[in-house]
């Protein structure tokens, strides 16, 4: 019992009563102009759209399957059609036949006026599984769909950074061989230039020798 309790602390009251207020000012402006003999029906009809609606929010907080079956339930109950007591060509709710049957202890006279709620409770038991299927199809061929673009997306980065490293790499490769021999004589006469300031200066020429003598 404590996910009935988990539910009903979780149901939204307060806008449940507002809802139910806009709709009782809401009704009271419909059936303004009604006639009395006709009140009865639109008073029956208007309360099963309440019960349904209201019965949604229920439904939304049951696990999925246990839900659409309670409300489709209900709809069977509230709205299978049957025959009035009084009158058998006037349509009434068979629920009330059944209710009637059963006090009256007339149990083939319940099982034959439940044979319409049944009727509409395959019914719609059928539909609903029909248009689970239909929606888990859709469903699946979105999630396929995503799926691909997901993977053509995860492809395109891949490629582009693959480029981009590669250009990366060929900016961050190590000289050549042709390039280091080119550079080769630099690096001789920086030596070249060390080792004759350590000496003590540049060499003079030949002819200035000859000068220093005469």
């Amino acid at each position: 019992m404590d996910w009935l309790k988990g539910i009903i602390n979780s149901l939204p009251l307060e806008a449940i009563s507002d809802i139910l207020g806009e709709i009782a000012i809401w009704w009271g402006q419909l059936v303004k102009d009604v006639p009395p003999a006709d009140l009865p029906m639109y008073a029956y009809l208007g309360g099963v759209v309440i019960v349904l609606v209201l019965w949604l929010l229920v439904a939304r907080m049951l696990p999925r399957p246990l839900g659409g079956m309670s409300w489709m339930m209900l709809f069977a109950v509230l709205l299978a059609p049957g025959t009035a007591l009084s009158d058998p060509s006037v349509i009434a709710p068979a629920s009330i036949s059944v209710v009637y049957a059963i006090m009256m202890k007339d149990t083939a006279g319940a099982i034959t006026n439940m044979l319409p709620i049944l009727v509409v409770l395959v019914s719609g038991l059928f539909i609903g599984f029909v248009w689970q299927l239909i929606r888990g199809a859709f469903e699946s061929s979105l999630d396929k769909a995503r799926s691909r673009t997901a993977e053509d997306t995860q492809a395109t980065m891949q490629l582009t950074t693959g480029s981009y490293l590669t250009e990366n790499a060929t900016l961050m490769d190590p000289p050549t061989v042709a390039e280091q021999s080119n550079k080769t004589p630099l690096a001789a006469n920086a030596k070249a230039d060390i080792s004759l300031k350590k000496d003590g200066g540049l060499a003079k020429p030949p002819d200035a020798e000859k000068l220093d003598k005469r």
